[in-house]
């Protein structure tokens, strides 16, 4: 008897859709049918995910994890193993992928975890929990339990042709009011010290046709957004500026988001993203700081007076909305260094300005310096930074009360013609207005 499998999505927010459970999925479809996709929501009360899961899940059920839901996951995990006892469960993503042994020891209730590119491991697992492949020690990627040890099989290759990996969305009709999220990358050129794509070389392509087709069928769906999740969309032009002119030419009403790092554009990219029909794209830059020791540090290396005369030539046709991102806590960055990073990126202008706060992620190579910063952060995820060398907690609970009024004044664009007055007459800069 085949096992039944239900891959688990536990979003942030109710409108969000989880890419990777899709692509299990549909890597999976040719040799294992049984398998169904069950989203919650990080703010679905618990008692009603755990009757979800209790009632329509599977006897084996995989969970994507990620910062914002792992609390909630491993709960769940705990409840629904007290009243299923023979239940399979098995945890992916990139909140257990750096430390399985560990999560495993402490959580019981777990009997796999699957590290890292999840889509063949995932596969071969199945096979294995179906009595299909009877060697589990074979199975690369995957941490289990053998008795009272954990075992931790060698890593396993990431895919090099992504296109073998099929089209994850059978279920378009069902989701019209969610954003939609995408690939057409996998990896980053870039180094960022507080990043997970730090950890993994190189950058991996879909193929154009393929791509295209894809962005095809959100077209003809009437998608109503969708949002990449390349690390950095633009960073091999042709490939990027190839999907901008296609989407361009399809006519779509479909809004389109990119993260880009906007000081690799050139003026034949700007040209074309400024002739695109009125919100057509959406662009998302970090900028993190503007404080030059601090970029070195985290090795991003970003050409600052080129970032800002780009964005300036991205904001002026007003075709596109653009949100620039600013980072707090990073190395280097004191409270009046930030403070200048901050007027900085505010004096652009964008139609918003996200700010955040440095999360200590695992693996990332800032996480593995944190004695050398003297910093301080959450233990729980997402494991926000408290205080370090060069920035005080009570700074940061100023920061915190910004970023509020940040998005309470400025990113609502409620108060955009009184804010303005009130900063030119009287006050220095805007961060001293915010603050």
């Amino acid at each position: 008897m085949k096992e039944t499998i239900s891959l688990i999505g536990i979003n942030s927010k109710f409108i969000h859709t989880n890419l990777a459970i899709r692509y299990l999925k549909s890597y999976c479809h040719s040799e294992i049918n049984e398998i169904s996709i069950i989203e919650l929501s990080i703010n679905d009360h618990f008692d009603d995910a755990l009757k979800k899961l209790y009632l329509n899940g599977g006897n084996i059920l995989a969970f994507s994890c990620y910062i914002w839901n792992i609390d909630y996951v491993l709960k769940l995990c705990a409840s629904i193993k007290k009243l299923k006892k023979d239940i399979v469960i098995i945890l992916g993503g990139p909140e257990v992928s750096f430390d399985a042994d560990e999560i495993m020891k402490n959580n019981p209730f777990i009997n796999y975890i699957i590290r890292d590119e999840g889509e063949k491991t995932f596969l071969e697992l199945s096979n294995y929990l179906n009595r299909i492949n009877a060697k589990v020690d074979e199975i690369n990627g995957l941490t289990y339990r053998d008795n009272n040890n954990i075992i931790s099989n060698p890593p396993r290759r990431l895919i090099s042709n992504l296109d073998e990996i099929p089209f994850p969305y059978e279920d378009l009709e069902t989701l019209k009011n969610k954003i939609i999220y995408y690939e057409t990358t996998r990896g980053c050129p870039f180094n960022c010290q507080y990043c997970l794509s730090s950890t993994i070389n190189g950058v991996r392509f879909f193929s154009l046709e393929r791509v295209k087709n894809d962005l095809n069928i959100f077209i003809q769906n009437g998608v109503k957004q969708v949002k990449l999740v390349d690390r950095t969309f633009n960073c091999k032009k042709d490939h990027a500026i190839n999907i901008v002119k296609y989407i361009i030419s399809k006519k779509s009403k479909t809004n389109f988001h990119f993260e880009i790092s906007a000081d690799l554009l050139d003026d034949e990219f700007i040209s074309l993203l400024n002739s695109a029909p009125l919100g057509m794209f959406q662009l998302e830059i970090g900028v993190q700081s503007t404080n030059l020791n601090t970029l070195n540090e985290i090795q991003r290396n970003t050409n600052l007076d080129r970032l800002y005369e780009n964005i300036n030539k991205l904001l002026k046709p007003n075709n596109m909305h653009i949100h620039l991102d600013l980072i707090a806590g990073l190395p280097y960055e004191d409270f009046n260094s930030f403070a200048k990073s901050f007027n900085d990126v505010y004096l652009l202008k964008p139609h918003m300005l996200q700010l955040g706060f440095l999360k200590l992620l695992k693996g990332s190579g800032i996480r593995n310096k944190v004695k050398d910063y003297s910093i301080e952060f959450n233990s729980h995820a997402p494991y926000e930074i408290l205080n370090s060398k060069w920035i005080h907690h009570d700074e940061m609970l100023i920061l915190k009360d910004v970023e509020k009024l940040l998005e309470n004044y400025y990113n609502s664009g409620k108060f955009n013609n009184a804010v303005n007055y009130i900063i030119k007459n009287y006050y220095n800069d805007p961060f001293s207005f915010y603050t």
